[in-house]
């Protein structure tokens, strides 16, 4: 778990630099959209600051975002890529989307794209542009992981579950403390924490690697409740 004053620490370095984007012209600088990771594979994946994203949910779990590490460990590169988009996607999301669009045009192969390996849906309109972006990409897996449980379920009041193609799975991100509220019965991402055991009757337990979930249509990438040990 990380101390106080690393978390402040990281979240005044993320200020600083979107501060300093805010300054610029937005075409003076371009959408950062990663390939991919070690942990995640090969997976196209967009990303914004983390806990400052992440609305009153990340009280509750900002002691254990991994992207904190990285924040602290990569300032100049994952600073800068979360302070970029964060801005972009605040103030000119026409201008985001359209990027994320012609980037995922342009994929040849390995048509997975995860949204938000740090930060969270930010309000309802840029949900429903998540969900649009869908619809534009049938052949693309997509999926995401939320606590901003509010906004999809407003989504959903508004304009029905259905209303969500079958290529974008919205997992439910559970964390110890933090009441979820489902009722559209969306699939749910659900820790193990330490000292306890992953319940007799999971499905699927998350092996650490989207690759592993890709090749066998399992978990996240198959729309299902999905088991992960805290870490």
């Amino acid at each position: 778990m990380f101390k106080n004053s690393t978390i402040v620490k990281a979240v005044a370095m993320l200020n600083e630099s979107i501060e300093r984007y805010k300054m610029l012209n937005p075409d003076d600088f371009k959408v950062c959209i990663s390939k991919g990771n070690v942990k995640i594979g090969r997976v196209m994946n967009f990303s914004i600051a983390p806990i400052i994203t992440c609305g009153k949910a990340c009280a509750h779990c900002m002691g254990y975002c991994y992207d904190v590490k990285a924040v602290i460990q990569y300032p100049d590169s994952v600073v800068d890529a979360r302070a970029r988009n964060t801005v972009l996607a605040t103030y000119y999301r026409d201008r985001l989307f359209n990027e994320i669009d012609k980037a995922m045009s342009r994929r040849r192969r390995n048509k997975f794209f995860r949204w938000h390996v740090a930060g969270d849906i930010l309000d309802l309109d840029y949900f429903t542009r998540m969900v649009e972006n869908a619809r534009r990409h049938p052949d693309f897996t997509i999926w995401t992981y939320t606590k901003q449980y509010s906004i999809i379920n407003e989504y959903c009041k508004m304009y029905g579950r259905d209303s969500i193609p079958s290529n974008f799975t919205v997992m439910f991100s559970e964390w110890r403390g933090l009441p979820m509220v489902n009722p559209y019965n969306f699939p749910e991402f659900r820790v193990v924490f330490k000292g306890e055991e992953v319940p007799s009757d999971a499905t699927w337990v998350c092996p650490g690697n989207c690759d592993i979930c890709k090749a066998a249509g399992r978990g996240c990438v198959g729309n299902e409740t999905t088991y992960a040990h805290e870490h």
